[in-house]
């Protein structure tokens, strides 16, 4: 099996571990949905606390959703594999048999020796479930409980720095706001571990699971030409060789080994590093093994990837990495949205749009690699969400910041020119630049009216005196500023004065 193949097969089980992540996230972000309650955050770090009995039976049953599926597809796909591997090997020993070079051997259904190394891949691909399920429950109910000591704590810190005018209910939905913003993102960026090693490193679903399913694939052609083998009294066994080994297969590749430890002219097989994670068949561990009977040539079955295949499959890799980057993006929106904060929510997007056209534009530069949408998909990021995050980067696009012409001219955001006589508002969208044209008598005017980051009239520039030099007696021809000052939500001052010299260079194109 290539590496492609395997990781493809990998790919259908590490899928449903990575959606199972982003269940139990959108599940202890709906715990945490009425952040905005008006009451002390300690009395709301109880509130939150008390549901956790309900939080981790509710996870329990979307784990065992997932469980289900994932066994059936991993027992499935091991049993096909199996017959595939023995399919191919079969006709090869028979015609050893045929030959007198061996002993005759039971059919592969009556096989005690496939039989049993069958039970040992179920146990393996079973036991990888099972740590997952263990590991997943144990933390996300961490990751819930950390995530509200960490909004609370947040909260505090955030409190510090709120204005000292504001009322207290001001401040406390608004610090918790901030504290919630700030603690989803280190939420979505943990994300909740499958296996946690020796070393007290966590590990992905994605990278744990793929890792693990990836090794038990990979160890099927192995056991059952082992198995086989046995079966037809073969003992010795011969190892593939490739550049780039690691140091303990590096020893053992190449080389011919007895499995029954009796020859005099071979290695013992238990003199290999076969049986250590990171020896010989051992995790991601590239080599395979063949029967070898010595005088005869035994046809290698699994025989080393070629150069173009193990560019392609680095290129995957890369692509691979890029998909995992816009799920993790999709995820923080996902959140985000479930949780109500419209903000984060057009920031997630618009980094959203930047990580997908990334991968697009990656994978549209190399050849051999296609768009695999469905490597992209996360649980809870539906069509309404993926709609709204479209609008959303249009609308930061839009009236993110102040953006300029190539000339130094302010770019309108909002041109009402055409819309005849209009009331401007004087609270509308962040950044936004309204044109408008304004008739006195037989003079016509260009008038532009500027928002500010909280969506805030602060400033107008007006292209003439609105019919009227006298009482607008600046510039050439009455072109004038006004400015807007605030307090509590109403303006309270405009004053009217000359434009400076960057305001004639923004607005020369109506001057």
């Amino acid at each position: 099996m290539s590496l492609l193949e395997n990781q493809r097969n990998a790919d259908e089980i590490s899928n449903i571990y990575q959606e199972l992540e982003e269940m139990l996230m959108a599940n202890i972000i709906n715990h945490c949905k009425n952040y905005k309650q008006p009451i002390q955050s300690d009395e709301w770090n109880m509130q939150k606390l008390a549901e956790l009995g309900k939080l981790n039976s509710e996870n329990i049953k979307i784990i065992a959703k997932q469980t289900g599926i994932a066994k059936s597809i991993i027992e499935s796909m091991l049993f096909e594999m199996a017959g595939n591997v023995l399919g191919r090997l079969e006709p090869s020993f028979r015609a050893l048999v045929r030959q007198g070079l061996t002993e005759d051997a039971v059919n592969i259904d009556k096989s005690k020796n496939i039989k049993k190394a069958m039970k040992v891949l179920y146990k393996q691909a079973n036991d990888i479930i099972n740590v997952c399920n263990t590991t997943m429950l144990y933390k996300a109910r961490d990751a819930y409980t950390n995530l509200i000591s960490n909004i609370v704590s947040t909260e505090k810190e955030y409190l510090k720095t709120l204005s000292k005018h504001a009322t207290s209910v001001i401040i406390g939905t608004e610090s918790r706001v901030q504290a919630v913003r700030k603690c989803i993102k280190e939420f979505n960026e943990r994300g909740i571990p499958a296996f946690v090693d020796k070393r007290g490193r966590e590990w992905t679903p994605e990278a744990y699971v793929n890792m693990s399913v990836r090794s038990t694939y990979g160890r099927v052609a192995n056991d059952m030409q082992m198995a086989r083998a046995d079966d037809y009294q073969i003992d010795l066994v011969e190892v593939d060789s490739h550049s780039g080994a690691r140091p303990k297969c590096a020893k053992d590749q190449g080389q011919i080994f007895d499995r029954a430890n009796k020859s005099k002219k071979y290695r013992h097989w238990n003199t290999s590093s076969y049986g250590e994670p990171d020896g010989l068949l051992g995790i991601n561990c590239r080599h395979h093994i063949y029967p070898y009977i010595e005088g005869v040539s035994i046809q290698r079955y699994f025989p080393v990837e070629k150069e173009e295949n193990d560019k392609l499959y680095q290129a995957t890799q890369k692509q691979r990495a890029l998909e995992r980057s816009v799920r993790k993006q999709k995820r923080e929106c996902m959140l985000y949205d479930k949780i109500g904060d419209k903000e984060a929510f057009e920031d997630a997007s618009v980094k959203l749009k930047s990580k997908e056209a990334q991968l697009r534009n990656y994978v549209s530069n190399n050849k051999g690699l296609h768009r695999r949408k469905d490597r992209e998909q996360v649980v809870g990021f539906d069509k309404r969400i993926s709609a709204k995050a479209i609008a959303s980067k249009k609308y930061v696009d839009k009236y993110g910041s102040v953006k300029y012409n190539e000339d130094g001219t302010v770019k309108i955001t909002d041109d009402w020119k055409n819309r005849g006589h209009v009331s401007i508002p004087k609270e509308y969208r962040k950044n936004a630049i309204i044109e408008v044209t304004e008739k006195k008598g037989d003079n016509v005017q260009i008038n532009r009216t500027f928002y500010n980051e909280d969506g805030k009239m602060y400033r107008q520039i007006h292209s003439g005196p609105h019919g009227n030099f006298k009482l607008h007696p600046y510039g050439k021809n009455g072109e004038h500023a006004h400015d807007y000052e605030w307090e509590n939500g109403k303006i309270t001052n405009r004053t009217t004065r000359n434009l400076t010299e960057k305001e004639r260079k923004e607005s020369s194109d109506i001057l």
